[in-house]
């Protein structure tokens, strides 16, 4: 007791410690607090005059082109290509590459755009494309030439989904419909320029002794068409990776460098982005340290699981209902082309299944083309241009994509049914092309991969689709072939039924500014 009243009394004794001696604690306004962006918002902010958006844009419409000149434009080189004195059996091998490139490719090209970047995915696509295509003009035989075609349509089917992703994920939200609309529709322009260059060099009259080959015209139009691959090739190089794949990755510090090196691009200066902080706002997110066969059945079979499985076979079946039935006649376009040209313009005898069905069959020997027709130039450019024209309409309404999308599909049908009695060269040429024009919904269906899908599972699924729409054009392909010359009227009916379902599956489409699915 007494030992505790000395320290009590030792603690009393202790002399007062002044002001100074104590800690001071200043409360005042946080100038640092800073407030925390989605990546959408942050995205929205780097708008200024949007000329990023509109560069990249413009790159990736010729890298898109470039794929599309690849694969579709192969026609015109395999039946020019004289020289290999192809079979008819080995015509179709070689013109197969490109399909079935497209489908052995696109389960790779969405894991790679997933779990290793969308830019890099796309610089791999295509400076590869680009060279193989390149190397199959100095091909000594025909199975030199598949083989290399095999390869650059296995590298170049990545180029569309891959862009779509790259761009949908660099846009303000006021740019990106018209943006992919607009990427997209340039694609149309690609029948006009490989009939275009078929006209032009066909006509050369030049052949070049290379000791292991002869150059002539054929190799020409090889080298030609692989020219807006090499071109996004270039460009590309200058454009920055998806800042929303960086933050799904957890890269926060590199999302908002490229974050401001967008918005200075757009014409914002340094100072006016406001952006220090910004979160991925979606419930799913890339997991790195995954071993690689599970993070391949992460990033697949989400999709084929609610809530994406309806979503996902929604929009497989309308993608596979528009390109197997507009790639299918767009392969026999050449064909009906030729038929066409040869009616007068005040003909009305024959409609247009009588004027099909009296085409007699070709021999089986090997197809040599050694001219493309003006007509079929002329045609391809007005079909065209009818297409880029509507696409900008739809891009224009892009507020009302998906009213604009049913009405192109409602106008296909309607002309697919009028079409087997039409009488007359030009009601049958409006109705044919009219049947036709459901190619402009195909940039507004992609537009809903881009929009629906998370981040983390855009990149799959918008290659799945790629996939579907490259099985799709090959199946619709081969029926076209084998049923439109011996039962025309029982085929135009067949495929406006089919694009009624689409149009069906159409109507369940989300709004036109889709909620994203988490």
């Amino acid at each position: 007791m007494t030992s505790e009243r000395q320290d009590l009394s030792a603690h009393q004794n202790i002399p007062a410690k002044s002001a100074k001696d104590f800690p001071t604690w200043t409360i005042t306004p946080d100038i640092g607090c800073e407030k925390v962006y989605t990546c959408d918002e942050a995205i929205d902010l780097t708008g200024g005059k949007g000329w990023y958006v509109y560069t990249l844009a413009i790159v990736l419409a010729f890298a898109i082109m470039g794929m599309t000149l690849d694969m579709i434009g192969l026609s015109v080189v395999v039946t020019s290509a004289c020289d290999l004195e192809l079979t008819q059996a080995q015509q179709s091998i070689v013109m197969s590459m490109p399909f079935l490139g497209s489908v052995i490719s696109a389960y790779p090209w969405g894991y790679i755009a997933d779990t290793q970047g969308r830019l890099k995915a796309l610089k791999i696509a295509l400076w590869t494309s680009f060279i193989l295509a390149t190397l199959s003009a100095f091909s000594p035989n025909w199975i030199v030439f598949a083989i290399l075609r095999l390869g650059s349509s296995s590298f170049s089917s990545g180029i569309h989904s891959l862009s779509l992703t790259l761009l949908g994920e660099s846009c303000p939200s006021r740019l990106k419909g018209p943006a992919l609309i607009a990427v997209l529709s340039l694609m149309f322009y690609t029948f006009g320029v490989y009939n275009a260059s078929g006209y032009f060099i066909l006509g050369l009259d030049f052949v070049y002794d290379l000791g292991f080959i002869v150059f002539s015209p054929w190799r020409l139009i090889a080298l030609v068409l692989s020219i807006p691959l090499g071109v996004s090739t270039i460009f590309i190089m200058f454009y920055y990776e998806s800042p929303k794949f960086l933050l799904n990755a957890g890269d926060e510090i590199n999302a908002i460098k490229i974050l401001r090196k967008i918005s200075k691009r757009n014409g914002l200066k340094e100072n006016e982005y406001p952006v220090q902080r910004v979160v991925f706002n979606e419930m799913t997110q890339l997991r790195k340290d995954v071993p690689l066969l599970q993070s391949l059945k992460e990033q697949f079979v989400p999709l084929f699981k609610p809530p994406y499985l309806y979503r996902s076979l929604q929009l497989f079946f309308i993608t596979a209902v528009l390109y197997s039935n507009n790639n299918g006649y767009f392969a026999w376009m050449p064909f009906v082309t030729d038929k066409l040209s040869s009616l007068e313009a005040n003909d009305t005898s024959s409609n247009f299944c009588e004027m099909i069905t009296s085409y007699q069959e070709r021999n089986t020997t090997s197809i040599c083309i050694t001219s493309v027709s003006e007509f079929t130039v002329q045609i391809s450019f007005i079909q065209s241009t009818a297409c880029i024209l509507l696409s900008l309409v739809a891009m224009w309404l892009s507020s009302w994509k998906k009213e604009v999308h049913l009405a192109v599909l409602l106008t296909s049908v309607v002309c697919g049914v009028c079409l087997p009695f039409t009488k007359g060269w030009l009601l049958t040429v409006v109705l044919f092309y009219g049947f036709l024009i459901n190619c402009v919904s195909m940039p507004i269906t992609f537009s809903y991969y881009v929009d629906v899908f998370p981040t983390s599972y855009r990149g799959m699924a918008t290659c799945l689709g790629v996939m579907v729409a490259r099985i799709s054009a090959l199946i619709g392909t081969n029926i076209v072939g084998a049923y439109l010359v011996s039962h025309c009227t029982g085929s135009l009916y067949s495929w406006s039924a089919f694009i009624m379902c689409g149009l069906l599956a159409s109507v369940f489409l989300p709004a036109n500014k889709p909620k994203k699915l988490c």
